[in-house]
């Protein structure tokens, strides 16, 4: 099974949007040739952003479906809102596994997550679960800005809310970005199998994470800076917060079966379902994260499995945690050397407006693996 079928096509096409300079100037790279996007439409590729900028999906990277094409074109602006998403998404995995033997890495091109995409494990569920979180935060951050024109704030929680407070404000429209994720986002997903149903539910548990971390926000309002009365709104919460989240559902990530039966009479839908590889655990809940296969060794570098493995990578000789040396390095040591480093340091600010600094000089202790 090849890498376009296993990774949702949507994931690729949108970074290679995101990629290619969007949403900034949409400029061609330095051969001059549009990285994945170019400037001949027709009728089965065109797109078309919030200022009516006529955007074309190169015909051997259409990756899309025609329905994730018409959403798009149903949605002005929502193109630079989905590739934004996947951006961060992308900057939040390395975030989260930067002190780990998996550390989300990325390559240039359309094969960006590579090979680990080919399996089951714990890193995919992530890669999905994140990916669909950015784009459900996204979207429904950019409704509340304004940036897409078919949706705006969420009005409904309007009124009355308490002793001391009421609605009011823009809320953020978690329901049209969960909503348009799972529209978008599952629709690339194909297929009956065990990966099929594995790669739904992550995405889902992307989308119902940043739902679930939606916090109350208040204003205050009364005279002399008093609080009388407070109006309030929901607001989603930061990706860090959510990656956060993610992250900690990756280390408990639950491992699961293809669902059956075992009945004649069981109909398709009964075995359409995710059980847990031990009867004794509890069936893996909408917010957890889900998969079927070991995750390979992460220690070496394997081209047949696409890792790269650790050596030559920064560790920390003091901590006895993942980013020590001694687990980072699997065993193998460590070497140490110095580097110097010179940086501007007592600044300071003359009136008006003038700052001078020093240039400091100083020893930098690294470590690296072997």
């Amino acid at each position: 099974m090849g890498f376009w079928t296993l990774l949702p096509s949507w994931v690729s096409a949108m970074l290679l949007l995101a990629l290619a300079a969007l949403p900034a100037a949409l400029a061609a790279n330095s051969s001059g040739r549009w990285w994945g996007i170019v400037n001949v439409a027709s009728s089965t590729n065109l797109l078309t952003d919030s200022k009516s900028l006529q955007l074309v999906l190169e015909p051997s990277l259409q990756l899309l479906s025609r329905k994730q094409r018409r959403l798009i074109r149903q949605n002005p602006g929502i193109l630079h809102s989905v590739s934004g998403g996947l951006q961060s998404a992308v900057r939040e995995c390395k975030w989260q596994f930067r002190n780990r033997r998996w550390n989300c890495p990325t390559a240039p091109g359309p094969h960006l997550f590579g090979k680990i995409v080919n399996r089951g494990c714990r890193e995919t569920a992530f890669i999905f679960a994140i990916t669909s979180a950015g784009v459900t935060h996204s979207v429904a951050r950019s409704c509340s800005e304004g940036s897409i024109e078919s949706c705006t704030c969420d009005y409904r929680r309007r009124g009355p809310g308490g002793p001391d407070w009421h609605w009011g404000g823009c809320s953020d429209n978690i329901d049209f970005g969960r909503l348009f994720g799972r529209e978008f986002v599952d629709s690339g997903e194909k297929g009956r199998d065990l990966r099929f149903l594995m790669n739904l539910h992550n995405n889902e548990a992307g989308r119902t994470t940043v739902f679930s971390e939606m916090r109350q926000e208040c204003k205050c309002h009364g005279m002399s800076g008093s609080c009388t009365v407070r109006t309030c709104w929901m607001r989603l919460p930061t990706l860090r917060a959510v990656g956060d989240v993610l992250r900690d559902r990756f280390d408990g990530a639950s491992r699961v079966l293809y669902g059956n039966r075992g009945s004649n009479r069981a109909s398709r839908a009964e075995l359409l379902r995710l059980e847990p590889e031990d009867p004794a655990h509890k069936p893996p809940s909408p917010h957890d994260l889900v998969y079927f296969e070991k995750s390979p060794n992460f220690c070496t570098y394997s081209g047949r499995l696409g890792t790269a493995g650790t050596a030559g990578r920064a560790c920390n000789s003091s901590s006895p945690a993942l980013d020590g040396c001694e687990l980072l390095c699997c065993g193998r040591g460590h070497r140490t050397r110095t580097q110097r480093v010179t940086e501007r340091c007592n600044c300071t600010f003359h009136w008006c407006c003038h700052v001078s600094c020093r240039n400091c000089t100083h020893t930098r202790v690294l470590h690296e693996c072997l």
